[in-house]
């Protein structure tokens, strides 16, 4: 399994999921595999998260959400202002989304997806904002 740990300490990641179920899962795969998770419900929460924290290391962020702010338009919010932050988008209903439509050097994953997917992801866009 994929661990979060390429130096010291743990990557932390902002999960924004507004799906209890699904925001619990992705926790806990997350989590069991030693990323330092803070999962959030909105758009909202996860830009005040943000702010008022400076080691988070990637977003994790949830296409499908009950919000005006999606997680794609969170994203490029996001990338706009912290653009070092690593970016990971999810959906379960949008199937594909070009490179040129995620920010930055993020990826997009169509769910459901294996565990081990995500996590490589993850930690990818981790070590690339720690380099």
């Amino acid at each position: 399994m994929m661990s979060a740990r390429g130096s010291d300490t743990a990557a932390t990641v902002l999960l924004m999921e507004s799906q209890p179920v699904i925001r619990m899962a992705v926790y806990a795969v997350l989590n069991g595999a030693g990323f330092n998770v803070i999962a959030t419900e909105s758009p909202h929460e996860a830009w005040t998260t943000l702010e008022e924290r400076s080691d988070v290391r990637v977003l994790l962020a949830d296409l499908d959400v009950p919000d005006v702010t999606d997680g794609l338009e969170l994203a490029h919010k996001v990338h706009d202002r912290w653009p070092f932050l690593g970016l990971v988008i999810i959906s379960h209903h949008i199937r594909h989304l070009r490179p040129s439509e995620v920010p930055g050097d993020g990826c997009f994953l169509p769910r459901p997806l294996p565990g081990e997917t995500l996590l490589q992801e993850v930690a990818m866009a981790a070590d690339r904002m720690a380099a």
